[in-house]
């Protein structure tokens, strides 16, 4: 057995860790997208991008597999950004909270896996793999989004470079992490700005600090340890 042990810090701003789900934190209602490009992913071409109300035009809407569609259009003066991100469930179903493993390309997908696709910019994949978790969703009496706040990874082409993204539309997003290829059983959160700690046990590969306890304000340095044993 092979013990893991992780040790990494943040400040608390809206941007993505490659190896874990995005972290970030807000006491407030936001609309908030970050990506985060590996070094040979064709869709981000290695770079980092950060969306909001303010320098963009984002639009939420349902696919017609009664799925997700979000787009991205920068405002004029800024950078010329499109994007689009669709997202759908296996079977049709309408998007719940949970996770979405073994995706493949929307609208291609088979009715068995889930859907993904993030494209824009001149770009796109023939062929996709990926997941997308969904913390939480809402929608209106006529079904319209409500709210979004969900991670999703995508690999083009089968290649093992990703773009990691996140969505948060009008909730509050987590501080915490995805353990991919981990299996936690502890995980200590200190906000070193505070200087408060929450130490807690789990073996979810996704957890929130801040749901565990942890006070949190805009500007904050988070250290987040986890301990687990590899996959």
């Amino acid at each position: 057995m092979s013990i893991i042990y992780k040790d990494f810090f943040m400040k608390v701003h809206h941007f993505f860790l490659p190896l874990f789900a995005v972290v970030s934190s807000a006491l407030q209602a936001e609309t908030t997208i970050t990506l985060n490009s590996d070094a040979g992913d064709y869709i981000g071409q290695g770079e980092s991008y950060v969306y909001t109300d303010e320098n963009s035009v984002i639009q939420y809407s349902r696919n017609y597999d009664n799925g997700i569609t979000v787009r991205i259009n920068n405002l004029p003066g800024e950078l010329s950004d499109w994007w689009t991100l669709n997202i759908a469930a296996p079977g049709d179903a309408e998007i719940q909270s949970g996770i979405y493993e073994n995706a493949t390309r929307f609208p291609f997908q088979d009715a068995t896996v889930p859907g993904l696709s993030f494209s824009g910019n001149g770009r796109g994949c023939n062929t996709l793999t990926g997941w997308f978790e969904v913390y939480s969703v809402s929608y209106d009496a006529t079904g319209n989004v409500e709210s979004l706040n969900m991670d999703f990874e995508q690999h083009c082409e089968g290649g093992s470079a990703a773009l990691h993204g996140s969505v948060s539309f009008n909730t509050t997003t987590p501080v915490g992490a995805r353990a991919n290829g981990l299996d936690l059983y502890k995980v200590v959160c200190r906000n070193r700005t505070s200087g408060q700690k929450v130490v807690f046990t789990t073996d979810d590969a996704s957890f929130d600090c801040k749901q565990e306890g942890l006070q949190v304000n805009p500007g904050d340095n988070i250290q987040i340890k986890m301990l687990g044993t590899a996959q």
